[in-house]
């Protein structure tokens, strides 16, 4: 009669620890991630940390939102926990008159992979060749000076360059109607060029000036955030870069998890994008999402002297890499 007896406390303890599992789907955080645009490659480790379970068994329930609010002011406001941007969205929204205290937490990838893309029958090989050519862009202040600085290194005049805006469009449909250049980035536009067998000539922007290696995209919190649910955050980013590296072991994994997000999509454009980003993710970088102060000083620097932010930003007070885990391939 004494065995019963002496198991209730070791039972009592099993429930107890139970009880305080972080994967126990009545214990989880419930937490938004707004996205800074459709579901794409981008966002691929995302998607599939949370279909893997990674968010779960740190105690996470994550919901990702698409919204026509501004995802940056969704972050800051608390209505999303987390979310992406640019690096240089991150250092305007700090710079400017609101002070709108967000911070990037972690690089997507370890470079730029942007730049100036061309059909090959323009002639459009340097900045140089810009010159006497039409422009089709989204009407931003920060194109405009990514074209001056890069023509001006080879001492060509930015007044011979025509401007259309168009807000959105497709890169190929926009060459063939009004325009000769585009500003794209390579694993997704470039990507697409390659598999509908449409040649480019692309002319990155970090290849002509070293101030325009900044990081795009990175993932962003809050500075309330950081000061109140720190623990949260190391959670989430252990599991984000658990999803990332997932996505380079299994790219086709990371891919079904996208088209889950999104039917629409199209398969062939997904994989090749994400074959092109999975050895970008940590590059030459000791491990996933790490960020160097140089690269945010350099480029702050840079916006400052084109007029870019509205005051001058605390470069190395606008990202925080300590909450990374430094996980590893």
């Amino acid at each position: 009669m004494k065995r019963p007896v002496l198991l209730i406390p070791f039972l009592c303890l099993l429930i107890l620890v139970a009880a305080c599992r972080p994967g126990k789907p009545g214990a989880r955080d419930q937490i938004t991630f707004a996205l800074d645009w459709t579901p794409n490659t981008n966002h691929s480790g995302l998607f599939l940390a949370r279909d893997r379970g990674f968010y779960a068994r740190e105690g996470i329930a994550i919901e990702f939102r698409e919204s026509d609010m501004d995802f940056i002011e969704m972050v800051a406001g608390g209505s999303a926990e987390f979310g992406m941007a640019a690096q240089e969205q991150v250092l305007q929204a700090r710079a400017s008159d609101a002070g709108i205290p967000i911070v990037a937490l972690a690089a997507v990838i370890q470079r730029n992979t942007s730049g100036f893309a061309s059909p090959l029958d323009r002639g459009i090989r340097s900045p140089g060749d810009f010159e006497g050519k039409r422009y089709s862009g989204w009407g931003t202040e920060l194109e405009l000076a990514f074209i001056r600085t890069l023509m001006e290194k080879e001492g060509a005049d930015f007044n011979k360059v025509t401007i259309i805006n168009q807000s959105a469009g497709n890169f190929m449909a926009s060459m063939e109607l009004e325009a000769d250049f585009a500003w794209i980035y390579y694993g997704w536009d470039g990507i697409n060029c390659e598999l509908e067998d449409y040649p480019i000539n692309f002319i990155p922007l970090q290849a002509i000036e070293a101030d325009l290696d900044f990081y795009s995209p990175v993932i962003i919190t809050s500075e309330k955030m950081i000061r109140e649910k720190p623990d949260l955050i190391r959670r989430f980013l252990k599991a984000t870069a658990q999803g990332y590296l997932e996505a380079m072991e299994d790219p086709q994994a990371a891919v079904d998890s996208l088209l889950e997000a999104a039917p629409g999509l199209n398969r062939d454009l997904l994989m090749a994008s994400q074959l092109y980003l999975n050895p970008r993710y940590i590059d030459e970088a000791p491990y996933w999402g790490i960020m160097r102060s140089e690269t945010w000083i350099r480029f702050a620097s840079w916006m400052k002297e084109r007029g870019l932010l509205e005051q001058a930003a605390d470069a190395e007070q606008a990202f925080d890499c300590s909450f990374l885990a430094g996980e590893t391939p």
